[in-house]
């Protein structure tokens, strides 16, 4: 079936077969992405063979694994996932770990339970002809540990450490405790699929058995540390995930320090083909490569205007403006103990710029389609650390020798929709206001804003790219990453030519909006002397106690549409000129006096029911209606839920604008402006955005 089936162009102006072999399309030149899929369910190794094409679509490639010959066509979607289905979706902040679903393939019977669920991982290791170089898409933990360095092995067990709360809130925790679907994507623990908790939850007990099986063939200094770990996991002495959490941070700064970082960063922005208006801004200045040594912190930001010529210019450049100088601000008591101290710093940072820009809304009178806002993405190292924050749907793709993965997740609807479990998200981004903003910075206070900040370990050579959306529709980083980043870590190409070519990419193949650009790329050697073994002894010393001084729960990154509780307990910020909600409030001691009149009420009620008994004559009792069912009530800290067809405006979140422009390639969508009403005005009627040229 092979020498037969061809691959279509992602081109929506092309859409020319091509042979499977092919890596650029024969008639327009545009790159073909293959989408290597997962089929779940174990009977369908038997059922299809290598060689047929499914539902005259999906070429199966390998037992469970088919290749999408039509990547251009949305696939196939239910009308409303199965509940387990939307266990995947509503773990899409953490889509870098857990796998998305593409789509399905309806039962050819009705009356056979034999619908095929679509699994997709993002980059797939592929060889130069666009094969798989695994057999099973990815290699086991099991299959590569042994060849890992101790930094990259601690950083496999942090993953799973960080994993362990979020899976086990959704009661599949067990995936995490099973050999055959831990899967490694280069620096990355996948998940092959989920795995249903049974009736007696795992326990951190059951991961330090699964721990002490990697330790025969672990890196010769972690072997001590980490068989004390196991032993204190396996006995029950170390049951809380933040600690484990807390330990494995420790190691990873130990042995992080046996690495030297040094950053290239540069930027650029271009008001495009189409635009009479540049609304985006960038940090460091643009068109100037800058180096920094071992032991600088480099910081990149990205924002996209929103508001028009005299709004979106303004928000971009005061966030901009401000950004770098909160940050450098900020305290740095206990960062090196507890490193989420940098997602505390950097989400106050993002808070206080917000409010910056929505006083100057406020001062300014401007109120609906008028108020102005800004996208955001920033990107902070500090060690062997990057932390990655974003608000709205600018975004940063994490890009190595081998793979290229999207780090944030857009802050639209289709994304809304997905982690409500409501839709599959490439059916998702098929409505008309897929792309519409549910939130950015200095629409409203920033008791409203969620912002998400996520920390990633460099252990390797790679670039950060930020862009705007006038790169990143159309799936065109995707599409280039490999032909246009590849050669900087190639040492082929400088990272100002690197970033000029995007630039110019982004306005030959979108060119329907603004373009700016933010590269990041690091370069990793070893240091002369190794890193001695660290003595598990001292790190729990050093961190246990401080963490049994607090009560929390952990939750790790903050991300947009989770619960978020702060994970420790850091001193505010210097203080700004902002006064505005920056913070939480302090909790309140209720008064005397009102818990007396709560009282008093209560006896009031209860006397007047018991009036109702005792009347001689008494009401008749009037039908009693259920209050309408308009949704699941949002966990404290997530988007209120709005089906993507009928957005309303909700209470503390901004509402969306219909997008009216065609849809793009599968995978993205160009946003539309976000409105926000001020309070006690009526929304303002939908905005539309300019319609993009054919891809």
């Amino acid at each position: 079936m092979d020498s037969v089936t061809t691959l279509q162009c992602q081109n929506l102006t092309c859409l020319s077969p091509n042979a499977l072999t092919n890596r650029f399309c024969e008639k327009c030149g545009t790159p073909l992405v293959k989408h290597y899929l997962w089929m779940m369910g174990d009977w369908v190794r038997t059922y299809y063979h290598v060689g047929e094409l499914i539902d005259n679509r999906y070429l199966v490639k390998q037992p469970q694994i088919v290749l999408d010959t039509k990547p251009a066509q949305a696939p196939q979607a239910p009308d409303e996932p199965p509940s387990w289905i939307s266990l995947y979706l509503k773990l899409l902040p953490f889509h870098l770990h857990i796998p998305q679903v593409y789509g399905y393939i309806p039962s050819p019977d009705e009356r056979l339970n034999m619908d095929i669920w679509l699994l997709e991982y993002g980059a797939i290791p592929l060889d130069e002809t666009g094969e798989l170089i695994y057999p099973e898409l990815l290699p086991t933990l099991a299959e590569v540990w042994s060849q890992a360095s101790d930094l990259r092995q601690i950083h496999w067990l942090w993953q799973m450490a960080k994993l362990w709360h979020p899976l086990q809130k959704k009661a599949v925790v067990s995936s995490l405790l099973n050999p055959s679907l831990m899967r490694v994507n280069n620096q990355l623990l996948q998940l092959l699929e989920l795995s249903k908790d049974e009736a007696t939850a795992p326990n951190l007990r059951d991961l330090g058995a699964l721990w002490a099986g990697l330790m025969p063939t672990a890196a010769a200094n972690i072997q001590d540390f980490l068989a004390s770990l196991t032993q204190e996991l396996e006995s029950g002495d170390l049951d809380r995930p933040e600690s484990l959490i807390a330990i494995l941070d420790y190691a990873l700064q130990h042995y992080g320090g046996g690495q030297e970082r040094s950053y290239e960063i540069f930027t650029c922005t271009d008001t495009g083909p189409l635009r009479e208006h540049n609304e985006d801004a960038c940090y460091p200045p643009t068109n100037q490569a800058i180096t920094l040594a071992h032991g600088q912190n480099p910081l990149a930001i990205v924002c996209d205007g929103i508001g028009g010529q005299e709004g979106g210019e303004i928000a971009a450049q005061l966030a901009i403006e401000t950004l770098p100088r909160e940050i450098n601000r900020s305290p740095t008591t206990d960062m090196e103990v507890y490193p989420e101290s940098h997602s505390l710093v950097l989400e106050q940072a993002i808070r206080v710029t917000n409010d910056l820009i929505s006083q100057r809304n406020d001062q300014e009178s401007r109120q609906d389609r008028q108020r102005m806002g800004t996208t955001l993405v920033m990107a902070f190292a500090h060690a062997q650390e990057m932390y990655a924050a974003h608000v709205g749907d600018s975004r940063i793709y994490w890009i190595t020798a081998h793979s290229c993965h999207q780090v944030t997740v857009d802050d639209d609807l289709a994304s809304r929709e997905v982690k409500l479990g409501y839709l599959l998200y490439r059916d998702a981004i098929q409505y008309p206001n897929a792309g519409a903003l549910v939130q950015a910075l200095g629409m409203s206070s920033a008791t409203n804003l969620h912002p998400t900040v996520q920390r990633l370990i460099i252990d390797q050579d790679c670039v950060f790219l930020l862009c705007s959306d006038g790169l990143s529709d159309y799936d065109r980083v995707e599409q280039y990453w490999d032909s246009e980043i590849l050669p900087l870590l190639r040492g082929e190409k400088t990272v100002t030519a690197v970033g000029e070519s995007l630039l110019q990419l982004a306005n030959q193949k979108n060119g329907h909006d603004n373009s700016t650009i933010a590269l990041v790329y690091c370069r990793v050697v070893p240091k002369a002397e190794p890193v001695t073994p660290l003595v598990y002894a001292q790190a729990k010393e050093r961190i246990i106690p401080d963490l049994y001084d607090q009560d929390f729960d952990y939750s790790g990154d903050t991300y947009s549409g989770e619960e978020v509780v702060t994970a420790i307990p850091t001193p505010p910020p210097a203080s700004s000129s902002v006064s505005s909600h920056t913070s939480p409030p302090a909790l309140t001691r209720v008064s005397p006096l009102v818990v007396g009149a709560i009282a008093v009420g209560v006896l009031g009620l209860l006397a007047a029911i018991a009036w109702q008994f005792l009347s001689p004559h008494p009401a008749s009792n009037p039908s009693i209606s259920p209050t309408p069912v308009t949704g699941p009530t949002p966990t404290p800290g997530t988007i209120p839920p709005a089906p993507v067809t009928s957005p309303s405006p909700t209470p503390g979140t901004i509402p969306p604008a219909p997008v009216t422009s065609p849809s793009p390639t599968p995978g993205t969508t160009p946003s539309a402006p976000v409105t926000s009403p001020s309070p006690g005005t009526t929304p303002p009627a939908p905005v539309t955005s300019p319609t993009p040229p054919n891809p």
